[in-house]
């Protein structure tokens, strides 16, 4: 008997309509009836298109690319942008922008020798582990200084 096996068995598949998880449908749906009330008290006639506007704008946002969300994506684009125009023009309005949203142009210089720097020795030897097959309250993952007697 044979059997398939999904290519991504860690990923639980969800439901939605045109590719888009429920979970976003429904924020997009709250946030564009907050649009819509807020915006039908300033716009009379115009707060059913704005809030159709604001459910698009949300589900176009919170589209996810490698988990992150686009709105995330952008954020960190003109962040980096800033920090980088900042690093190449010190008395510029980025600079200034920089200094007052307190970005440190310092996280732009990479230095190699400090990048691929072998990690630190460390005291802790964690060369004996014991495990439990069931565990209680007070067992679990334990840490040794010598190896243990077999019983």
């Amino acid at each position: 008997m044979a059997s398939d096996f999904k290519s991504h068995v860690l990923r639980r598949d969800e439901k939605g309509v045109f590719g888009v998880p429920f979970k976003r449908w429904l924020l997009a749906g709250v946030g564009g009836g907050l649009v819509y009330m807020v915006t039908s008290f300033a716009f009379r006639g115009w707060g059913i298109p704005i809030g159709m506007v604001a459910v698009i704008l949300t589900i176009v946002f919170t589209a996810p690319r490698g988990g992150i969300p686009l709105w995330l994506r952008l954020i960190y684009r003109l962040r980096g942008s800033l920090l980088l125009i900042a690093l190449r023009h010190p008395g510029s309005l980025a600079a200034r922008l920089s200094d007052l949203l307190e970005l440190p142009v310092e996280v732009v210089h990479l230095d190699g020798d400090l990048l691929f720097a072998p990690p630190h020795r460390t005291e802790l030897d964690l060369r004996e582990w014991i495990t439990f097959a069931t565990a209680t309250d007070d067992d679990g993952l334990i840490f040794v200084d010598s190896p243990l007697e077999g019983d």
